[in-house]
């Protein structure tokens, strides 16, 4: 299947080393050399799917994943030249799903983006096509709609599927493995920091409704959601 990618990129040499791997296999590439173009791009070609440089001149990726992520629920991917995991965990939080250190090696590139991609078409996914109902939530499958206790859970696409396989799990501990397989569809053991950030972003949503204790981490272990009814 052929996809509409985003790349935004200063870089010009980076940027076309990516644009043309991706064009390679089919896609359609959108290239931005700032982030001010990437915003006016993707409102104008609607993107599957965006891989954002967290340095950009003017507006930097962190502000670029921001306002895509208020406009469009599709995957954001950063890549940065930079070891501070602040950078990481910040870009995370603002909205992105993933993120690659420079130098990029582009099959791990095609790898995580295929990940990705098999999202878009929920071809990785064991869920049920159904609603379930567990712990005080009701969520459905189909619709991408999720409450608590009645009321409505606001969740991004990464969101709703960690939470989904949390309540899927019935109880049962899910590992950052487990997660990082079920949800973002690698079959190693990656950057843990994907799963860490995205249970903090669930854990402060569900506060909201008064159902952070339902998260539970196990020190060592992993998470689960307990249903105290149980």
């Amino acid at each position: 299947m052929t996809y509409r990618i985003l790349l935004v990129e200063d870089d010009q040499s980076i940027r076309t080393v990516m644009a043309t791997a991706f064009g390679h296999d089919g896609h359609h590439v959108i290239e931005a050399d700032s982030g001010e173009t990437g915003i006016a791009l993707a409102a104008s070609e609607e993107p599957d799917l965006a891989v954002i440089d967290l340095r950009l001149p003017g507006m930097d990726g962190i502000e670029v994943v921001q306002r895509l992520r208020l406009q469009y629920d599709i995957p954001l991917v950063i890549l940065t030249a930079f070891s501070d995991s602040n950078d990481v965990i910040r870009a995370l939080e603002a909205g992105a799903d993933d993120f690659l250190s420079k130098p990029i090696e582009l099959k791990e590139l095609r790898a995580r983006l295929a990940a990705l991609m098999r999202r878009i078409e929920g071809a990785s996914s064991d869920e049920p096509i159904q609603n379930l109902e567990r712990a005080g939530f009701s969520i459905n499958f189909d619709t991408g709609e999720v409450s608590y206790d009645g009321q409505e859970l606001h969740l991004t696409k990464t969101e709703f599927r960690v939470l989904g396989e949390l309540l899927i799990a019935s109880g049962r501990i899910l590992s950052k493995a487990d997660l990082l397989e079920q949800v973002w569809g690698y079959d190693y053991l990656g950057e843990t920091r994907l799963v860490d950030t995205q249970i903090y972003r669930l854990r402060a949503k569900l506060t909201v409704v008064g159902a952070s204790d339902l998260l539970v981490t196990v020190r060592g272990r992993g998470f689960r959601i307990v249903d105290p009814s149980d």
